[in-house]
């Protein structure tokens, strides 16, 4: 395995529909993984986001950058794909690497 695709493997998290949600989601991703490398690639139609090993999303943070409660349901209409692997509970979704 090349040194770029193991780096690739360890970056996890959503693919969000660009808009009002991505920007709630983006600012809560951030939030909920202070500490962990972040990145992000723009396109006109939606916002990928990476976050090194595992991205956690707090449907409480979003609802906070949005200012109205939200929840899972609101986020997966949202999110047409995603890095890694997946876990959802009421509280939140859960993106990790397998090593």
């Amino acid at each position: 395995m090349s040194d770029k695709q193991e780096r690739d493997d360890r970056f996890v998290g959503p693919v969000i529909k660009a808009g009002e949600m991505a920007e709630a989601v983006l600012e809560a991703v951030q939030e909920d993984n202070e500490g962990r490398q972040i990145l992000t690639e723009e396109h006109a139609s939606y916002v990928r986001i990476w976050v090194m090993d595992e991205c956690i999303l707090n449907m409480d943070t979003v609802s906070r950058m949005l200012g109205r409660p939200i929840s899972i349901g609101d986020i997966e209409v949202n999110m047409p794909g995603f890095s890694g692997f997946i876990q959802t509970s009421q509280s939140g979704i859960r993106f990790y690497a397998k090593h």
